[in-house]
């Protein structure tokens, strides 16, 4: 299996679980504005295809410090995700007042859920490069 294939299966896999759990934890019928949660997680699966074959190369190589790299890139995600969050339209409840600590947990929540989902996602590309790579070049 080569990398590109890994990286397909790798964030179609990321794409759809989260589907499920924002849907899961969505108004039933999901309000119109889900499609931006949609689109945003479609993104992330991007984010995540092009991300695989970095992981693949940094576990091939034994790159130093390559699981703080992959946390700190689930980090960054996380947080940036949840600054585009705070940006996207909704129908919020006119008479609550979001203050700083508020946004602060929010974006200790997404930074952290990030960094898990990045050591996930490096697990999981590290594991499945070593089972479609041969131990031998020649083999």
């Amino acid at each position: 299996m080569n990398t590109k294939k890994i990286a397909f299966i790798i964030a179609s896999g990321f794409f759809f679980i989260w589907l499920g759990i924002l849907y899961a934890g969505a108004d039933h019928p999901p309000p119109p504005g889900f499609i931006w949660i949609i689109i945003l997680d479609l993104a992330c699966s991007l984010v995540v295809y092009f991300r695989v074959s970095t992981y693949i190369d940094w576990s091939n190589t034994r790159k130093k410090y390559r699981l703080f790299y992959s946390l700190f890139d689930g980090l960054s995600a996380g947080i940036v995700i949840a600054f585009i969050t705070i940006l996207i339209p909704s129908e919020r409840e006119p008479h609550v007042r979001l203050v700083l600590i508020d946004y602060l947990i929010w974006f200790a929540a997404l930074g952290a859920v990030g960094a898990a989902n990045a050591m996930l996602v490096y697990g999981i590309s590290a594991t499945l490069s070593k089972k479609t790579t041969p131990l031998y070049p020649d083999d």
